[in-house]
């Protein structure tokens, strides 16, 4: 009986380590992406340079704009030897400003929504930049200052 008892609680361990697979916590958490430098980021002679994170999201190049200060500007560059990505996106946070103006082949005001907290990804339309671009100014701050 013993005996018994001592195989079906080992049965049931052993069914316990395959089920966990199973189980909600089981699962990890997503790795962080990987950051990239596929843009050369410069700054104006006298600001400080921000955190501008680059990361690709399938096949969009996101520039990271979430820890950056209330105002500021920064140009993109494609790296040397490079061209434009086919796609690029701009993740920012709504706390930390309330517009983004993009300058390229064209001009593009972005507003970032009011009232949420989690961070927002705006992707650039075609045609804000082509590939004989030569750079892509970009500014964010409050609304109105573009």
């Amino acid at each position: 009986m013993l005996l018994a008892g001592l195989a079906a609680s080992g049965l049931l361990l052993a069914g316990c380590a395959t089920l966990k697979s199973h189980w909600p916590f089981a699962h990890r958490a997503a790795p962080a992406p990987a950051a990239v430098a596929e843009l050369d980021v410069q700054v104006p002679e006298q600001g400080t340079p921000p955190v501008v994170v680059q990361y690709w999201q399938r096949n969009t190049l996101v520039v990271d704009l979430t820890s950056v200060t209330a105002q500021g500007h920064i140009t993109l560059r494609p790296a040397a030897g490079r061209g434009w990505p086919v796609r690029i996106a701009f993740r920012m946070s709504p706390r930390r400003f309330e517009e983004l103006e993009v300058r390229g082949a064209q001009r593009l005001v972005v507003p970032v929504a009011a009232g949420g907290t989690a961070p927002v990804t705006a992707e650039l339309p075609p045609g804000v930049y082509q590939a004989d671009t030569r750079e892509i100014a970009v500014s964010w701050g409050a609304a109105g200052n573009f």
